[in-house]
């Protein structure tokens, strides 16, 4: 017996949007942060909840203070528009200008807020710096 698998269509696999984040009753908080190698890779500093340094733990942006919170979008389409808009300036700065198919990414992104799953990018950057967005999905009633 012969099976036959069709290839699979990234393109419309991201197509459709969900409702999970409306059902989940999310809204989103959005974090950034910048800076060097070494100050990623302390691991004590990452895991206090009190240091500006990206977290381990994705899920631990929510427990960092809240003047790190850039925006707090109400929809995938907001937290994709806050995305695009911190993004894009980010990709200029690339040490490394890849292929990637951005507009891809971005409706990818959004895909995965509508269903309700965390989002993390990473990037090395002239400086050298690493930058991180966190778009953290939360059903907390905080503002």
């Amino acid at each position: 017996m012969t099976i036959t698998i069709p290839p699979f269509d990234y393109e419309k696999a991201v197509e459709t949007l969900s409702g999970r984040w409306e059902e989940l009753g999310l809204h989103w908080h959005c974090y950034t942060w910048r800076g060097t190698g070494a100050q990623y890779a302390d691991d004590t500093a990452r895991s206090l909840d009190s240091s500006d340094v990206a977290p381990i733990d994705v899920r631990a942006w929510l427990r960092k203070n809240q003047r790190l919170v850039r925006a707090a979008p109400k929809s995938p389409e907001e937290g994709l528009e806050w995305l695009q808009g911190f993004w894009n300036p980010i990709i200029e700065e690339a040490m490394h200008r890849g292929t990637e198919d951005w507009p891809f990414r971005y409706r990818s992104a959004v895909n995965s807020l509508s269903h309700g799953t965390d989002l993390t990018w990473s990037m090395w950057v002239r400086g050298p710096s690493l930058v991180i967005v966190g778009i953290i999905g939360t059903a907390e009633r905080c503002h």
